[in-house]
């Protein structure tokens, strides 16, 4: 059997970017002070695990830090949550992926101009609800959607990670309705897009797929959405552990992609682990 992997997986940028701010600043303290991450710095179970063991602490609430250091993730945060670190008085690292700190500064023209922002995403995922604070909607309230139209200038922005499919759907659902003036942009990360590309290409290439990455991951999920959706027989893994041998029989060749938020390692191993179970066949 043959087993392919998409030339572009592994980390991207801003995962990159996020790891090396939280290493950086775990070595400065020297555990002289508490360093942590309000929520999971990237969406990847095993590397998250590996920071804390360097001495991150990964907290869900504000309040749950006193002194010390706060790392904002790469995912962003809400402008309620960044006043209240200030307020608290407490050292803020902002490690917000650059591609999601574009997002956030259209949204914040476009509010300033007069539009009514939509956000398209996960109302759960902590991007989103970055989003949804600076379009000044509640970060509870899930996507932001001004009904009833009027003569409303509405703006429609994505989650970075969702998949151009969704997004479109979702604009077209929402301008049914009547509006003024409705301006759209393409928030998606290139390397969220370029990995789907992959992906649909393997599709058609390959009669069984392995995603790899944190299960917690809206685009490694949105990976695996698009292979299964297909009708390829896909699995979506973290480790090389959850492989079962079955998944291969009287398949021909494997597709193997990732998510952005997956260390190259763990895709080796993913692999070398088929190559070894596929062995003599």
């Amino acid at each position: 059997m043959q087993v392919r992997v998409a030339s572009h997986s592994g980390f991207c940028f801003g995962v990159k970017r996020a790891i090396k701010i939280a290493e950086k600043t775990l070595a400065s303290s020297k555990g002289a002070k508490n360093i942590y991450s309000l929520g999971s710095i990237i969406h990847n179970p095993q590397v998250v695990g590996a920071l804390s063991k360097k001495g991150l602490k990964v907290i869900k609430d504000i309040n749950d830090a006193r002194t010390g250091t706060v790392i904002i993730s790469s995912h962003g945060a809400p402008i309620e949550i960044v006043t209240k670190i200030k307020k608290k008085k407490l050292d803020l690292v902002d490690a917000t992926c650059p591609f999601v700190k574009n997002a956030h500064n259209i949204v914040k023209d476009l509010k300033s101009k007069g539009y009514d922002v939509i956000v398209i995403g996960d109302k759960k995922h902590p991007e989103v609800k970055a989003l949804l604070s600076l379009t000044g909607a509640s970060p509870t309230a899930g996507v932001a959607h001004p009904r009833g139209g009027g003569g409303k200038k509405v703006a429609f922005v994505s989650q970075t990670t969702q998949s151009k499919d969704n997004y479109l759907r979702g604009i077209f659902d929402i301008l049914k309705e009547d509006f003024s003036e409705a301006r759209i942009f393409n928030t998606i990360c290139s390397d969220t897009a370029q990995r789907q590309a992959l992906a649909k290409k393997f599709l058609k290439e390959c009669d069984v797929m392995m995603v790899v990455g944190g299960k917690n991951s809206a685009n490694t999920r949105r990976l695996y959405q698009i292979c299964r959706e297909s009708g390829v027989d896909s699995h979506h893994i973290e480790t090389e552990k959850e492989i079962k041998k079955k998944w291969f029989f009287k398949k021909k060749s494997c597709g193997v992609v990732s998510g952005a938020s997956t260390p190259d390692e763990m895709v080796k191993k993913i692999t070398k682990k088929i190559k070894t179970l596929m062995k003599g066949r």
